[in-house]
C-alpha cells in the first residue's frame, strides 16, 4: 500500500469514529435533557431562563412561594413550563394578590419579563 492510501484509510476510520462519537453524544444529550417530571405535577417553575437553575414542580395552589414543594422560590422565578391540562394563574404578591398573570396550558415561557421576572409570589390553577 502506498503512503497516500494509508493516510486516506486512516482519515476514513477517524471520520467514522468521529461520527459514531457524535451520534453517541447526541443520544446521551437528548436523554439528559428529558428531565424526569414528578408524577402528579402540573407546572415547573425555575430560577433561571430556559428552565435552568433550581426548579420546583407544583400540582396544588401555592399561596406563598416561600413554601413551594422544593424550597423557597419567593420572587425567584425566571421561567415556567405548564404541562397541565389547565391554565395557571400567578400573582406578584402572596395570597393571590397583586398583578395577576394567566399562563396557558401546554406552553413554556423560557424567559419571563416584567412584571413577572423574579416577582412571582403565589400561584394556582385557574
Amino acid at each position: 500500500m502506498s503512503k497516500g492510501t494509508i493516510v486516506n484509510l486512516v482519515k476514513k476510520a477517524m471520520t467514522g469514529a468521529g461520527l459514531a462519537l457524535a451520534a453517541g453524544s447526541l443520544v446521551a444529550s437528548s436523554a439528559a435533557t428529558a428531565s424526569a417530571v414528578p408524577a402528579g405535577s402540573n407546572i415547573q417553575l425555575c430560577t433561571q431562563s430556559y428552565l435552568g437553575g433550581a426548579c420546583t414542580y407544583e400540582s396544588y395552589p401555592v399561596p406563598n412561594m416561600s413554601w413551594a414543594s422544593d424550597g423557597d422560590f419567593q420572587d425567584d422565578i425566571s421561567s415556567i413550563r405548564n404541562y397541565s391540562g389547565s391554565k395557571w394563574c400567578f400573582w406578584t404578591d402572596n395570597g393571590y394578590a397583586g398583578i395577576e398573570g394567566v399562563f396557558q396550558n401546554n406552553y413554556t415561557w423560557n424567559t419571563l419579563s416584567y412584571p413577572y421576572e423574579n416577582s412571582i409570589s403565589s400561584g394556582r390553577p385557574c
